[in-house]
Order: structure tokens, then sequence, then C-alpha cells
């Protein structure tokens, strides 16, 4: 299929381009923030544009489309978000701070594995 092969180049494309506005960011401004943030954004677009480079080359049946499994509306990602924020929030003001943050996670990420595991 033509569309999966445009999907990861142009996931891959962008992950290049934003690398390359990084170094010259770096070279024009030797700003460490703006810079780091050039280089996770390369780095999380490559990882999206290599995860569908490996989906691509598996078999483009109806069959295997249907055997992913899509789950349900459920909350537990939005929890799962707003423990990593509270629980990185937490890192940087304090530990004591991020000890909530973590708890939060780690209650959502059980919510989600056991909502995951009682699908029909």
């Amino acid at each position: 299929m033509n569309d999966r092969k445009t999907q990861w180049q142009m996931f891959l494309g962008l992950a290049v381009f934003m690398a390359v506005i990084g170094v010259v960011y770096w070279l024009a401004s030797y700003e460490p923030a703006g810079t780091t943030m050039l280089g996770l954004s390369a780095a999380l677009t490559a990882l999206c544009g290599i995860y569908l480079r490996v989906q691509s080359e598996g078999p483009a049946t109806e069959q295997h489309d249907e055997e992913h499994y899509l789950p349900a509306s459920s909350v537990w990602p939005f929890a799962i978000g707003v423990g990593a924020l509270l629980a990185t929030n937490g890192l940087i003001v304090g530990f004591g701070y991020a000890i909530p943050g973590i708890v939060v996670l780690v209650v959502s990420v059980g919510g989600l594995v056991s909502q995951s595991r009682r699908r029909a």
C-alpha cells in the first residue's frame, strides 16, 4: 500500500528537518533549552516514523488489520498523563511533591492494565 509508505516517509522527513533546524538553532543562538526541545522533537518524530516503517512491512491484508486491539473509551490514559505531569513537576520542584504524582501514575497504569485484561 502506498499510503503506508507515505506516512513513515513523512515522519522521518520531519525528523531530519527538525534535527537540521536544531543544529542551525544551536549554531545561531547557543541556547540549550530550544536546542534540546528541537532534538527531542526530532527523536520522537523519528520514533513514530520507525514504528510506521516496521508496521508497513507487515502483511497488508484486512485480516491483519482486524487483529489489532483498539481499547474502548477510557479515562486511564488521561489519568496516566496527569500522573506523569505531576510526577515530573514534582521532581523539578522537590521529591515530596512528586509522590502524589507517582501514586496517581501507578494507580492509573494499574487501572489501564486491569481494563485491558477484562476486554472481551
